[in-house]
């Protein structure tokens, strides 16, 4: 499977007595499991890009775009998760206050004016910000990643920019996520490498 795959123990989300997470193929090895939500959830991205859907940039939008990209494959779609879970050393935020500090964060948002205000400077700080806020809350069991970076470009698209991320490799952007966690630094320049005024529309 992947090797980041969250710790947790007993977790209620996986087959019993494995680390694969119970899915709706019902597919019980992790490596299968692996290619076939890829391969899906590369089909969805790409529709959700085609066809421009843009929400509010509020709860029910982050929930939307988990459950459209992920409801082939896990039950779990569009439902925030209630076990905690950790990668590595790092622990997400407590699942009991998810809801919680999801609104707060996406009010600050729309108390931003959904960043329309900033310049491409601020911008990309913003983006970074958000990103990194989101990333440690970490939602969803699973599809966190794929489902924030779908946010934040859509973010950035509603604001005049492409964040188009074939500019980066995988492990640049997960390097800087973990730096994220005290430093948005790295993130914001990768960020940077990704982001272009859109003028196709």
């Amino acid at each position: 499977m992947k090797a980041d795959l969250y710790e947790a123990r007993n977790s209620i989300y996986c087959y019993e007595g494995t680390n694969v997470l119970i899915n709706n193929l019902d597919i019980q090895d992790n490596n299968t499991l692996q290619k076939a939500e890829n391969k899906i959830v590369l089909a969805k991205l790409f529709e959700l890009r085609k066809n421009k859907m843009i929400g509010n940039f509020d709860i029910d939008h982050i929930i939307g775009i988990h459950k459209y990209l992920f409801e082939d494959i896990y039950p779990f779609a569009g439902k925030f998760r209630n076990e905690n879970i950790a990668k590595g050393f790092f622990s997400f935020a407590e699942w009991e206050y998810i809801d919680e500090q999801l609104e707060q964060l996406l009010s600050k948002l729309q108390e931003q004016n959904h960043l329309k205000d900033d310049n491409e400077g601020k911008l990309i700080k913003d983006l970074a910000y958000y990103m990194a806020e989101l990333n440690v809350l970490h939602p969803f069991r699973e599809g966190n990643g794929r489902t924030i970076r779908e946010f934040i470009r859509e973010l950035a698209y509603v604001n005049g920019y492409v964040l188009d991320m074939q500019h980066i490799t995988s492990k640049d952007m997960l390097d800087a996520c973990i730096k994220s966690v005290v430093d948005t630094t790295d993130l914001e320049e990768v960020l940077s490498k990704c982001l272009r005024p859109n003028t196709f529309d």
